[in-house]
């Protein structure tokens, strides 16, 4: 999604931008984006030929400036359609780099393709201290440079409504964003009620879980939405139970809807958050802690309204999205020049 806004952003900006997804896989219910394959995945550590071909004819085609690489399998295809032609590569590193490069081999094969990179912007502090642990010589190239949060995000309006807490989680039934950890939490709230938006390889396994804790009728699973922002109006509080994050695009955009948020610590969780002002934030694997203090937000819903307050407040000061749409601007401006 950020993709689109940042093209979107550019194009004002006079900037003549394509957007395009290298598979038709994802979630399309939010945006729409052009795939340049029939292609339903691309599959880590595999590399497709026929993805491969079309980026580069669509980069022969349209004959770029600069090519934005949003993510890991957009690098690995960028870094070898790019070798046959002058257009230089620039890369938004959005997740963590100790999560998921973990053999010799992917650690050489993305060293490789990092280097490849004129410019890499990470999109959060923890990521780029990652990378620049992975490969010592990505330091100078490498940048942190936020995403950011669309202008109608800011427009929920949520009524102040008493009675059980009302917990949202925004993101894939998938291991890393580990919503069964979610489920257990909530399950240990007197009364909270959980509501699931997203869907993913492990929702049979949420449905298994709902009905193991007794927790039917508390739970609800959305599955995917083309507007998140009503879903954010039901919510006191989001949570996020990751078990790894870049900088984590549910909490900005609950921020901007005037949402606190409990967090594990993962990633760029505490770039997003400031622990005690615009939300909770506890260690991974304390399911003690992360319990106690999504307990804090149902025992307190004056802090949980003086938190939601403070992260509006943050997230459109620091992560709005056309201050970040000249960051990147001025940034890709430094590639192509």
């Amino acid at each position: 999604m950020f993709s689109v806004r940042l093209g979107e952003g550019l194009s004002r900006r006079g900037w003549d931008v394509e957007t395009v997804s290298l598979t038709s896989s994802g979630d399309r219910s939010r945006v729409a984006v052009e795939p340049l394959t029939t292609v339903s995945s691309a599959r880590p550590g595999r590399l497709n030929l026929r993805i491969s071909r079309a980026l580069a004819e669509r980069i022969a085609r349209f004959a770029p400036d600069v090519l934005l690489a949003n993510g890991g399998s957009t690098l690995r295809y960028g870094a070898l359609a790019t070798l046959s032609s002058r257009v230089p590569l620039a890369f938004i590193a959005i997740g963590e780099p100790d999560y998921w490069i973990r053999s010799a081999f992917s650690r050489a094969a993305n060293r490789w393709m990092l280097g490849r990179a004129r410019m890499i912007l990470a999109v959060c502090e923890a990521t780029r201290e990652q990378l620049v642990r992975l490969d010592r010589n990505l330091e100078e190239r490498t940048q942190v440079t936020y995403t950011g949060v669309p202008d109608e995000m800011f427009d929920v309006r949520r009524p102040a409504v008493e009675g059980p807490l009302r917990v949202v989680t925004v993101g894939s039934l998938s291991e890393e964003k580990d919503p069964l950890l979610a489920v257990r939490t909530v399950s240990r709230v007197e009364g909270a009620r959980l509501r699931l938006v997203g869907a993913g390889p492990l929702e049979s396994r949420v449905v298994d879980e709902v009905s193991a804790l007794g927790m039917e009728g508390r739970v609800e699973l959305t599955g995917p939405v083309e507007d998140v922002m009503p879903h954010l109006a039901w919510a006191d509080v989001l949570l996020l139970t990751s078990r790894t994050e870049g900088l984590p695009g549910a909490v900005l955009e609950a921020g901007a809807a005037s949402l606190a948020t409990v967090a594990v610590d993962v990633g760029g969780v505490r770039e997003a958050v400031t622990d005690g002002v615009t939300g909770l934030v506890v260690d991974r694997g304390d399911e003690d802690a992360l319990a106690a203090a999504l307990s804090t937000m149902g025992s307190d819903r004056a802090m949980v309204r003086r938190m939601g307050g403070a992260a509006r407040l943050r997230i459109k000061e620091q992560f709005a999205m056309e201050p970040i749409v000249a960051g990147y601007a001025a940034r890709l401006a430094e590639v192509i020049t």
